[in-house]
């Protein structure tokens, strides 16, 4: 799975990524043949049979990275499903006016839990949901700092906690924002905007591409956008595209 982190590390996988995923399957034989690696044999070698990786080969890499990452974290790090105390509303603490200028945040439900490390099987780190705290040594050095409530306080182990917290009825950007395995950079800040479907989440981009949680032909997931090149990652576009990009200028001005 060490790969597999480094090539998530960035905002887009790329073609030489996936070459050097490739390289380290054929090298390495055996680990083509079990979990995880098996999961990559096959639709590598569909990629590379006609010499070229497209856009929508990339993109198919990346949601099965993604999620056998999820998988791998299950089975390293199992964790018992935790109900919802009565009344849990995530969404009341949102900055949900498309005008009100305010960042979008969690409103987290009184909860705290012991979330196992993948890191370090056999320990665990606390979690507290309402506060988005962890005691782990990304949320302490890179992400303690943010405002309460903040979207990228969200580190590994508090996505892992809300995974098996049973909240229904959450708003579908919320709900693919907390099903996303990889923990939102610290440094982007979170607003809430509206293109005419419901609320989608969008992130600025101080690294150049801007994350949005929008609905898109096969659902409801997470979108790149490089509006300063006014393109799409992998041409994947959500619905209301034309829309967004200029949200994301207006809303987060260079």
């Amino acid at each position: 799975m060490a790969l597999c982190e480094k090539i998530l590390l960035d905002e887009e996988v790329s073609v030489e990524e996936l070459y050097e995923l490739a390289e380290f399957l054929n090298a390495n034989p055996e680990a083509g043949k079990h979990w995880p690696g098996n999961q990559f044999v096959e639709p590598l070698q569909e990629g590379w049979a006609d010499g070229v990786i497209d856009s929508s080969e990339l993109a198919l890499m990346e949601r099965l990275i993604v999620e056998t990452r999820r998988e791998w974290r299950r089975r390293v790090a199992p964790m018992e499903k935790t109900e919802a105390p009565a009344g849990a509303d995530l969404t009341s603490g949102f900055a949900a006016s498309t005008d009100s200028g305010e960042l979008a945040r969690i409103n987290g439900p009184d909860v705290r839990l012991e979330v196992p490390s993948a890191s370090y099987p056999g320990s665990n780190h606390r979690v507290d949901l309402k506060t988005l705290t962890c005691d782990c040594s990304d949320w302490k050095f890179r992400r303690s700092t943010l405002p309460e409530g903040h979207f990228s306080r969200c580190c590994e182990h508090i996505l892992h906690a809300f995974e098996h917290l049973g909240v229904e009825d959450l708003p579908p950007m919320l709900q693919a924002f907390l099903e996303n395995t990889k923990p939102p950079d610290p440094e982007k800040n979170w607003y809430l905007g509206d293109v005419g479907y419901g609320s989608i989440l969008i992130s600025d981009a101080p690294h150049g591409w801007s994350d949005v949680f929008a609905r898109g032909k096969d659902g409801w997931g997470m979108f790149g956008c490089n509006f300063r090149q006014q393109r799409w990652k992998y041409d994947s576009e959500p619905d209301g595209a034309g829309a967004i990009i200029p949200l994301i200028k207006e809303k987060f001005p260079e």
